[in-house]
């Protein structure tokens, strides 16, 4: 049996049980009408899980990597909007590092970086099996990928510690446009994209200085401009667009907040997040849902526009909780060796 799989056959009835009170219970916030999320341990031990994604289909994925681990270097695990997590089969790859995940209709790309330069590979919804792709030529690692339902765009590091590049793809990652540079420093360091449309795209990143940078294109990529932030933000990741809407998790001296801004436009509205904030996703339902934490205490809050916010009680989650992805209906998170399903009842609310 692989590590964790007698564990997770134990927890099993108890999580049916603790989902079975998240579908009577979801709509309150306090006291003992607050919902019950319980996690399920990975099976691979050894291996931090490091991404998370989610199809629009409501497939989900996840994966890690390590340079230390024997006989092993990268782990993943797959489940369906109401399959449990199953290990996947990956390409092999000598001292992987999996950074980046994107995820479109029915497929995610995910990047990273491998020896002699990007690492990319593809998991299907449909197949449920990982291949590897090839990555636009000239790439040292693969920092970033943000998608639409039929397009993604890519953010890699130059070879020779050039400065960070741009390139988009229309076909699931197996072909890719010319590499182009973006309007960055070498030592800026991409934090997240995230793409409303083929055309309009938001990106985020930090400077040497740890000054937060933000810049836009409705081109494609062609041109950039930048998008003016509070100056008391430390950094902003995880974004993510809708057609209006660009959402993502900032970090700020006074805590952490999940901050909006319309397609296209300057003005950024906030919320105070009720605990610390590691990763946000949205669904396309509308939710948004911030995980992370702090010392062994996880934190997980859903936000829908015009409700009061959930904080679940989280069972066999033992510590933070490092990632989340959304579909349309569906989310879910992860720590360094847990998974955590976020059912529908509290994302479509």
């Amino acid at each position: 049996m692989a590590p964790g799989g007698g564990a997770r056959t134990r927890a099993a009835p108890m999580i049916g049980a603790a989902l079975a009170g998240v579908l009577l219970a979801a709509c309150g916030t306090t006291g003992a009408t607050r919902p019950t999320l319980a996690g399920v341990p990975t099976r691979s031990i050894s291996i931090a899980l490091s991404v998370v994604g989610c199809t629009l289909d409501d497939a989900c994925v996840a994966l890690g990597s390590s340079t230390t681990a024997v006989g092993l270097e990268a782990t993943g695990e797959f489940s369906t909007p109401r399959g449990p997590w199953i290990p996947l089969h990956l390409p092999a790859v000598a001292t992987p590092s999996i950074d980046a995940i994107g995820c479109a209709g029915a497929w995610c790309l995910v990047g990273g970086g491998e020896p002699g330069g990007d690492l990319l590979w593809s998991f299907s919804a449909a197949t449920h099996r990982v291949r590897a792709l090839s990555p636009p030529r000239g790439g040292a690692s693969v920092e970033a990928i943000g998608c639409t339902a039929s397009a993604c765009a890519l953010v890699d590091a130059g070879a020779r510690r050039a400065g960070p590049r741009w390139s988009t793809s229309v076909d699931g990652g197996t072909t890719w446009s010319t590499p182009t540079p973006l309007p960055l420093a070498a030592s800026d360091v991409v934090t997240s994209i995230a793409c409303a449309s083929a055309s309009r795209c938001l990106l985020a990143a930090r400077d040497a200085g740890r000054q937060v940078l933000v810049k836009g294109t409705a081109d494609g990529g062609a041109t950039w401009a930048p998008v003016s932030v509070p100056g008391r933000w430390v950094s902003l990741s995880s974004l993510t667009c809708s057609a209006t809407t660009c959402r993502g998790l900032a970090r700020t001296r006074s805590g952490d907040r999940l901050v909006r801004v319309r397609v296209g436009g300057t003005r950024w509205r906030s919320a105070v997040l009720a605990g610390p904030g590691t990763a946000l996703a949205c669904a396309a339902a509308g939710t948004c849902v911030v995980v992370g934490g702090a010392g062994a205490r996880p934190f997980l809050e859903a936000l829908a526009p015009g409700t009061t916010a959930v904080e679940p009680r989280l069972r066999y989650v033992p510590g933070p909780l490092l990632g989340v992805a959304c579909g349309s209906r569906r989310c879910a998170a992860i720590g360094d060796t847990t998974l955590l399903d976020v059912p529908s009842v509290l994302v479509a609310r």
